[in-house]
């Protein structure tokens, strides 16, 4: 009986130890440290953009041609930029009087070292 609850016990304890060596504060701290700052600042782009007020009769078309981008980007790019500044306009029209944000180029936030 005495054997069988040693290896019960041995057999927790390496459990135990396992688990925190896998997914314990020792894993976390090395992930912490791989990360160089070149990556996070990857992480932190943003779009650099201007917001302007919609008129009657205006598409997401005719703004684009209004003010076009700093940096060249196919139309795509461009779009999939203006619907994650604007989600809202995702499934609606444009509507007059409205301030929007049109996408110019990519930028840093944060200079990150540059």
């Amino acid at each position: 009986m005495r054997a069988f609850i040693l290896t019960a016990i041995i057999i927790v304890i390496a459990f135990i130890v396992k688990v925190d060596l896998t997914e314990g504060s020792i894993p976390l701290a090395a992930l912490s440290t791989k990360n160089t700052g070149n990556e996070l600042c990857e992480k932190q782009r943003e779009p650099n953009y201007i917001t302007v007020q919609t008129i009657e009769g205006d598409t997401i078309h005719s703004l684009f041609a209004l003010h076009p981008a700093k940096v060249p980007m196919t139309f795509p790019e461009r779009l999939q930029l203006f619907y994650n500044l604007n989600p809202h306009l995702q499934l609606q029209a444009l509507i007059p009087g409205e301030n929007i944000k049109l996408p110019l180029s990519f930028e840093l936030e944060n200079k990150c070292g540059k």
